[in-house]
């Protein structure tokens, strides 16, 4: 609405659109007790083509695989970027390549939702306004309890 710093660069970018796109990988045939593990820097392959490299990698407690974060684009014949899509990254297998073994990953443009037999009851039981915190049990301080 108002200037900004990146202003001139988003309005670029809203018309140009996007040349690299952000993902996340989830390593579907790793096995974290025997293969190699993931330091970040690994090549990122959609199709059999190279399309990007990894920045932040980690194994994920929660989903039992190597997490891996980065930024991928969509080149041409020649090298050159071109428009990243929502469907051009749900649109193809991607693998990561870590010390020479590729190892198929499935991607995400946003973070799952994490399996959990543990419901959040806070985030369920949260209110900004602080109404319901004398009735809420997971929101009562001790001195309000009793």
């Amino acid at each position: 609405k108002g200037p900004f710093i990146g202003r001139d660069a988003l309005l670029r970018q809203k018309e140009e659109g996007v040349r690299r796109m952000f993902i996340q990988l989830l390593l579907d045939d790793h096995d974290s007790d025997l293969d190699l593990w993931t330091w970040g820097g690994e090549p990122i392959y959609r199709d059999g083509k190279y399309v990007g490299s990894t920045t932040t990698t980690g194994y994920g407690f929660t989903f039992k695989k190597q997490v891996c974060l980065g930024f991928v684009q969509n080149l041409d014949d020649n090298g050159e970027p071109q428009i990243v899509t929502n469907d051009f990254i749900l649109g193809g297998h991607y693998e990561v390549d870590i010390a020479g073994t590729r190892f198929s990953a499935k991607v995400n443009l946003h973070s799952p939702n994490l399996p959990t037999k543990y419901p959040d009851q806070e985030r369920d039981a949260y209110f900004a306004t602080r109404e319901k915190m004398g009735t809420e049990p997971i929101l009562r301080s001790s001195k309000n309890i009793g």
